[in-house]
């Protein structure tokens, strides 16, 4: 096994097994369901390898703020990582529906609701330092940070490296090394 393929086999592992219980239940959830569930698992662990600049947080016990922006895909998916942390900090889980209130996010998830407002929501956006996520086809193109993608029928995700260090934020090689595309 390639050190790119164990990366990626444990990456997974991790996603999926330390967020979600395992049932039988599972086998009769719809596709979508079980995709969602994935993509939650996906953004607790993208929080996990990316480092905010210094100010990012205003105290040591601060929150971190994960929100989804318009329409909630996940249905019940993210609760699961409502009771985990990201470094030290405990997950706020948040749904908003007007991008005003996106702005104390640390990691946003965008709707594909949302895909008309694009621009918009970037343009509000732009001074924060905030992990833009979507599964909007182009995102990452058009100034999003992670955009989730299928890649030979599987999950898989590209970064906007050059948008994250515009903001200050600095992604793990190991994230990167996951990415099916890097843009520079």
């Amino acid at each position: 096994m390639t050190r790119k393929a164990l990366i990626i086999f444990l990456f997974l592992c991790t996603a999926w097994t330390c967020v979600f219980p395992v049932s039988i239940a599972d086998a009769q959830e719809t596709s979508a369901a079980v995709e969602y569930k994935i993509k939650a698992a996906f953004l607790l662990n993208f929080a996990k390898f990316i480092n905010w600049p210094e100010g990012s947080f205003t105290t040591d016990n601060q929150l971190f703020k994960v929100c989804v922006l318009g329409a909630n895909p996940f249905g019940s998916a993210l609760s699961a990582i409502e009771s985990r942390t990201v470094g030290s900090r405990k997950i706020d889980l948040n749904y908003v529906d007007d991008v005003k209130q996106a702005g104390s996010c640390h990691l946003l998830f965008i709707s594909a609701s949302e895909k008309n407002n694009l621009t918009g929501i970037q343009e509000v956006l732009a001074d924060r330092t905030i992990i833009m996520v979507s599964d909007i086809d182009g995102f990452v193109r058009s100034g999003g940070i992670i955009e989730f993608v299928t890649k030979d029928d599987k999950l898989a995700f590209k970064i906007n490296l050059s948008r994250a260090r515009e903001q200050g934020l600095e992604i793990h090689s190991a994230l990167l090394n996951l990415a099916t595309e890097v843009i520079q």
